[in-house]
């Protein structure tokens, strides 16, 4: 018999045992391994020196430094004559039988099967974090994604018979990650914008700051917030359009309040915006409006239903929000707010 087998770092330690996590209609078994201490490097006046690591928790012998950098708790820890830097977790595993039948598909339909599981993996242990992190109040942990699990087929006896097969994506796009820091390279035009905005000319608006938290809250794997954040910039883009432009009509404060209140999103940028700037986003760009529909329907599904959107879906969310918030930005500009 082959399995499916999914390993994960857990950026925690915890009891070890099996955990079954509610996963939509069925149930995932994520068996958790006792916390230990695993050493990456260690430094010792002599060989032996080494064994005397503690493997589970610190005592008394050792002076310790932890800290988190996902998907790693890490932990230095100083003994007499040793010192040791390494990671603390529970390893989490993930089993699905193979049966022989399935193992005679062609390559393709393997690696569909084998993300799939690990998509049913990935949820399983986000799940356990999610609890964690309410449960134990440790926010600052992050869900994992694909690259931080390994997928593989093995046999009874544990041999890898098909390894993992975004092996070589992952170890691109870390490579990508890490070259992200370098701003040497950018072209001119990103330094000008840079000066422009430092010089106090080009500011953020709320919308803006939104924006930017729904792409940090994607990159920290908080895909939920993402989602509801773009709707959350969209709807502060359209109000501080619609506010100045009822200013100028002569609208009070508690009387732009009250419109703004009593109108959602899709009527701000069709009728409200129609009537106090002369456009209107269903009318004047259909392709964005129906865009924004798609936007729309995807914070209902996540706020009202607890849909778990995918990457592509929050990045495509993303794009249409900025669309929509430029096109009010060309607004803005032809009625002259």
């Amino acid at each position: 018999m082959s399995h499916l087998v999914a390993f994960a770092s857990l950026p925690f330690g915890m009891r070890g045992g099996d955990y079954p996590v509610a996963i939509g209609d069925e149930q995932v078994v994520v068996r958790v391994a006792d916390q230990r201490f695993n050493p990456f490097l260690s430094v010792t006046s002599r060989p032996e020196l080494a064994q005397s690591l503690p493997q589970g928790r610190i005592d008394d012998r050792f002076t310790s430094y932890t800290w988190y950098d996902h998907p790693f708790l890490l932990q230095v820890v100083f003994g007499r004559n040793v010192a040791a830097l390494g990671s603390i977790s529970s390893m989490a595993t993930v089993v699905e039988p193979l049966p022989r039948a399935r193992m005679r598909a062609d390559l393709q339909e393997m690696d569909q099967r084998m993300e799939r599981f690990g998509g049913r993996a990935m949820r399983a242990c986000n799940t356990i974090i999610a609890a964690v992190r309410r449960r134990a109040h440790l926010y600052q942990l992050l869900d994992l994604t694909r690259e931080d699990i390994e997928i593989t087929i093995r046999d009874d006896n544990g041999a890898v018979l098909r390894h993992d097969p975004v092996e070589g994506i992952v170890a691109e796009q870390q490579a990508r990650e890490t070259e992200s820091f370098d701003l040497v390279e950018r072209d001119d035009l990103w330094y000008a914008e840079l000066r422009e905005h430092l010089a106090g000319t080009g500011g953020g608006s709320l919308a803006e700051d939104l924006l930017l938290e729904a792409e940090r809250a994607l990159a920290q794997r908080f895909a939920r917030q993402a989602v509801a954040t773009c709707y959350s910039a969209l709807e502060a883009a359209a109000a501080s359009l619609l506010t100045a432009r009822m200013k100028v009509h002569g609208r009070s404060d508690r009387e732009i309040d009250a419109t703004l209140a009593g109108k959602g999103l899709a009527s701000k940028l069709d009728s409200l915006l129609r009537t106090y700037t002369g456009y209107s986003l269903r009318k004047d760009n259909h392709e964005l409006w129906h865009a924004f529909y798609d936007l729309l329907a995807l914070r209902n599904d996540v706020v009202h239903r607890g849909l778990y959107p995918s990457d592509a879906n929050v990045r495509e969310a993303m794009r249409i929000t900025r669309n929509a918030m430029d096109w009010l930005e060309m607004v803005a500009a032809r009625v002259g707010t």
